[in-house]
């Protein structure tokens, strides 16, 4: 392993440079707005599919669901049955990568087998990968949780910066716009139908796949798990003997949390109202934020057509995303998680509200900076969902209860899945508008958290 030949001294900043690494490869699913059209123009004219862009949706909805279901099963293997948290991210990095190599073959045939590959087995690997870094990393860094997840979820959010821009480039170069209407009913509704276009497309899975290999063996080459050592101080008892007392903070739920051999066991955690009170806020955060992820493409070529443009949009997003890591990361150092989320909540109520009104302005740019705005929103959902789970709950079992926590992302996926693929039914006011309403559902949720330290101040 590469950190072994890092002196013990810097094993932590590798940690988080190998954290940093596998959520770069992983965090690329953020692409798929950027490769709906091309995937569903792809499957129209090769696959002899009559698809629209409410159905290709159902690849991400498909992914969100494996995700969450193996992001539970990998802390579950961790926390109850003792698996090595480096194996599991291994068995992610393998099924994440032979996902997207394989899509080179199933886009080519099937519909079915792309969410099979593209959805499905990129989620399991995906969700085998991505908790497993930041609690390698929380455990370098128990009093800056915040800091240590800002870091690995900025190659997250940085992914689809450096993905969006290749595959556009790749796919695309003369940035040619869709020219085929769906129907004179649907005539905003276009697709791609250049075959020199279309033909690069199954090729692209299986660089991007390489790819994504490579640089997630080399982070994983990278991460250093730290020996579990007890920071104590030194008590004097009637100045004839001392004892040695862990120094840790304690909360409202008993938990000394940070402590790294201590917290609350999954079933427990499940039975505190806290928990379905997390659960139903990132609920609530992820659906308007997913729609807007999925489809800020598709709705903006209903009134931009500069299909280079709008993949600029997606890069533009991400670094707002990726940038907004470090945003949430100092917060939540800085003040407590109800605080940092209530103001989370707050923006991402605003934003979803108004996105529908931005093509009215005629100013592309705007369109780009409120999409952008809505990512920060969501990567900030990420970086405090794990700081409140060890917060809240303790590290001992913060894996599974991690992992349990994101099963909101399930839920979420099917809801995503269900208002996209009826988008041409109620139209995109409609949509924006229920979004909104789901982040005023998150933002009332966000008053309901009560968990507070010693000091009796919120954690």
């Amino acid at each position: 392993m590469i950190y072994k030949l890092i002196p013990d001294k810097y094993r932590k900043w590798s940690t988080l440079l190998g954290g940093f690494l596998i959520h770069l490869s992983i965090g690329s699913i953020l692409t798929f707005g950027n490769m709906i059209p091309y995937i569903t123009s792809y499957l129209r004219v090769y696959g002899k599919h009559n698809i629209r862009y409410s159905q290709t949706i159902w690849i991400a909805t498909a992914y969100n669901f494996a995700f969450a279901l193996s992001s539970l099963f990998s802390g579950v293997l961790v926390s109850h049955l003792n698996f090595k948290i480096k194996f599991n991210i291994l068995i992610g990095i393998v099924l994440s990568t032979l996902g997207t190599c394989l899509t080179y073959l199933t886009i080519q045939y099937s519909f079915l087998l792309t969410v099979l590959t593209y959805g499905i087995l990129f989620g399991i690997g995906s969700g085998f990968s991505y908790v497993g870094p930041l609690s390698i990393a929380m455990k370098w860094f128990p009093k800056n949780n915040g800091f240590s997840n800002s870091i690995i979820l900025f190659g997250y959010g940085t992914s689809s910066i450096i993905f969006d821009q290749i595959q556009t480039m790749y796919i695309n170069p003369n940035n040619l716009s869709p020219d085929q209407v769906f129907s004179s009913i649907n005539s905003n509704e276009k697709y791609f139908s250049n075959l020199n276009l279309l033909e690069k497309i199954p090729n692209t899975f299986l660089i991007l796949g390489l790819t994504y290999l490579i640089i997630q063996l080399l982070g994983f080459l990278l991460l250093a798990e730290k020996p579990e050592l007890i920071e104590t101080k030194t008590i004097n008892v009637d100045n004839e003997f001392s004892i040695e007392l862990p120094v840790n903070k304690q909360n409202s739920l008993g938990v000394f949390y940070e402590d790294p051999n201590d917290g609350l066991t999954l079933k427990l955690a499940s039975k505190k109202p806290v928990f379905w009170i997390l659960f139903f806020i990132v609920f609530a955060q992820i659906v308007p934020c997913g729609l807007v992820l999925n489809f800020y493409k598709t709705f903006g070529l209903t009134f931009i057509s500069n299909d280079k443009f709008l993949s600029q949009v997606g890069s533009i997003s991400a670094l707002f995303n990726a940038l907004g890591n470090f945003l949430w990361g100092f917060l939540i150092e800085k003040m407590s998680y109800k605080i940092t989320n209530l103001i989370l909540s707050t923006c991402l109520v605003a934003l979803t509200s108004t996105l529908y009104l931005i093509q009215y302005s005629n100013l592309n740019f705007l369109y780009a900076i409120h999409v952008g705005f809505i990512m920060v929103c969501r990567s900030g959902i990420f970086v405090l969902l794990p700081t409140v789970t060890a917060r809240t709950f303790g590290p001992k079992h913060f894996q599974a209860i991690y992992g349990a926590l994101n099963l909101a992302g399930l839920l979420s996926s099917f809801v995503i899945g269900e208002l996209g693929s009826h988008v041409y039914l109620f139209g995109w006011f409609w949509l924006f508008f229920t979004c909104s309403l789901i982040a005023f559902l998150g933002w009332l949720l966000a008053f309901c958290y009560n968990v507070k330290n010693s000091k009796n101040e919120y954690v």
